[in-house]
């Protein structure tokens, strides 16, 4: 990769990474919140500040490393609830579950209805940062979709495990959360790196790229 691209794209990148992974954790926290359960409120979740919810491999080493090698992805620090302060434990914990991946599929809209309104702004702002928030939104689009379809993939420590277990069988859910995390981990990491995931990505890029006016559906 030319090192002056990788600087440009990972000064684009970056920054809507962290706010993305952030907006994630903070829609886990608060749906549990609106549910009853003030867990994460308590140990100072509920908030959009990067610093109570980012972990530095995670969230910033791996981004990067990602973004070099083609495919961007990472993690946050977990957001903690407590089943037994909800209403309706087996219904609420799927919504929490459910709430991240949403989160990210709405981002990837208004960003891609950010770079509709664009054009209008040439002429009104110098074309360098019109130029910066267009590459800013493009990035909006793919990490989203990443993250959304990344963190549906139905293995544990992912939200779509915990998904996924709320309709199997209680001996079989508990089977599948308890999944040794270093065969669940190189399951995870196969899927991300075989390409597995791209029907859903094409498919979600394709409508938010639809909302921008782009042409092509793609980076």
């Amino acid at each position: 990769m030319d090192p002056m691209q990788f600087i440009t794209d990972l000064l684009a990148a970056l920054p809507v990474f962290l706010f993305s992974l952030v907006f994630h954790e903070y829609a886990h926290a608060l749906m549990a919140y609106r549910l009853g359960d003030r867990t994460a409120e308590w140990h100072g979740r509920l908030t959009l500040d990067p610093k109570a919810h980012i972990d530095p491999i995670g969230s910033i080493l791996m981004p990067v490393i990602g973004l070099y090698v083609g495919f961007v992805f990472g993690w946050a620090k977990p957001v903690p609830y407590n089943p037994g302060r909800l209403g309706n434990p087996s219904r609420d914990q799927l919504l929490i579950a459910i709430a991240g991946p949403v989160s990210n599929v709405l981002l990837m809209f208004v960003f891609a209805a950010g770079m509709r309104v664009l054009p209008s702004l040439e002429g009104a702002l110098p074309g360098a940062i019109v130029e910066a928030m267009y590459l800013m939104g493009l990035w909006g689009v793919l990490i989203n979709a990443i993250l959304a379809a990344f963190n549906m993939i139905p293995l544990p420590p992912l939200d779509g495990s915990k998904v996924l277990a709320h309709f199997l069988p209680s001996s079989t859910s508990w089977k599948l959360l308890t999944l040794d995390p270093n065969i669940s981990m190189i399951a995870i990491l196969a899927l991300v790196f075989t390409g597995a995931l791209s029907p859903i990505l094409s498919a979600l890029q394709g409508v938010a790229f639809f909302i921008a006016g782009l042409p092509g559906g793609s980076l």
